[in-house]
């Protein structure tokens, strides 16, 4: 499955009454995967719901998103 397809997938989801947040990283890849481990172990993000690193540009850098989806807070009067 691509990166683009499993984003697709997340943006279909029905939000209903959630807020979102998305996490970026951006950098060498290994320091991608190294602070995914880390999100991993303590557990704030399991390292199945990220996009797979994607190269951008020329930079030699890398990207990968996660997007997050939490109830919201009901509207106080």
């Amino acid at each position: 499955m691509t990166t683009s397809l499993n984003l697709d997938i997340l943006r279909a989801i029905p939000s209903g009454n959630q807020e979102k947040i998305k996490h970026i990283l951006m950098g060498d890849y290994e320091a991608i995967l190294s602070t995914q481990d880390f999100l991993a172990t303590v557990k704030y993000a399991d390292k199945k719901f990220w996009s797979d690193p994607q190269p951008i540009g020329t930079t030699g850098e890398y990207i990968s998103v996660l997007i997050r989806r939490s109830a919201s807070k009901p509207a106080s009067n």
